[in-house]
């Protein structure tokens, strides 16, 4: 599967990283059951470094980097070993479920909201019209006798709901827990990092976010932050060598407007 066919892609035109992964599935005509994890990885990477991040909002990019940063973790999960079982079967989920899962939900959606849209421009701009009488339309009226038993059609519908109770409360528990994952604003981690830093003068990174008490996500919009208020010349930040540890500063102006703040207050 080659990557330099999707080098032109804009990322403009999706509205988040699910969208994005969904049409490079379309087009590569892939089974959303089996994705081949390593060649979608390479692709999505290849159109974040073809495109600029900075024209989106920072959410919105947040949200893009998380997502490359997901995909590298299940590629890297799916090239561990697996161990089998009695049975000789594989122990363990697919690392590719949840990714899976979410696709799915975002291909239901997506379907909805066309269908949504196709019916809102058939009627739009249509009027409501007051009902007929069937004799006013010339309509005979036959009376059929109703051989419907009501209690067998009660009981019908009740086996059916059990039915589909069973068949989608696990998928849905599993959408749910999907949707409550925390998210993590990059705007309050910019206010988060002068304050902290403010406070002790100077920091590590490591102190900001360590690893032992925040999360994945959580790190990340750290991170962009820190980037964010670099770009806005808000803090300094010095590293010895390349990948060693990031002492944060404030630059001066910062502490002045920090400070005029606080009087401003008392």
């Amino acid at each position: 599967m080659a990557t330099q066919q999707f080098l032109e892609i804009n990322i403009n035109n999706y509205q988040s990283p699910l969208d994005l992964i969904y049409h490079l599935i379309e087009i590569n005509d892939i089974d959303i059951y089996n994705i081949p994890i390593f060649d979608i990885t390479e692709q999505y990477l290849t159109v974040l470094k073809s495109n600029s991040l900075n024209e989106l909002d920072m959410e919105l990019a947040s949200e893009f980097l998380v997502m490359a940063a997901t995909l590298m973790q299940i590629k890297s999960r799916m090239l561990l070993p697996h161990q089998k079982t009695d049975d000789n079967s594989l122990e363990g989920n697919d690392p590719r479920e949840e990714l899976v899962l979410r696709l799915l939900a975002y291909k239901r959606n997506k379907f909805l909201a066309e269908e949504l849209e196709k019916e809102y421009n058939l009627n739009k701009g249509s009027k409501l019209k007051n009902t007929s009488e069937p004799h006013d339309l010339g309509i005979d009226i036959e009376i059929v006798e109703d051989k419907l038993d009501i209690n067998k059609f009660a009981k019908a519908i009740d086996q059916l709901e059990k039915r589909n109770s069973l068949r989608f409360s696990s998928q849905n528990q599993r959408i749910r827990q999907l949707l409550r994952r925390e998210k993590f604003s990059v705007k309050d981690k910019m206010k988060e990092v002068i304050q902290r830093v403010f406070e002790k003068t100077r920091m590590f990174f490591s102190e900001l976010f360590p690893v032992s008490k925040s999360t994945k996500p959580e790190r990340i919009s750290g991170f962009l932050a820190i980037l964010e208020l670099i770009r806005q010349n808000k803090i300094i930040v010095k590293q010895a060598s390349p990948f060693s540890v990031m002492m944060i500063e404030l630059e001066e102006e910062t502490k002045e407007k920090i400070l005029e703040s606080n009087s401003d207050e008392k």
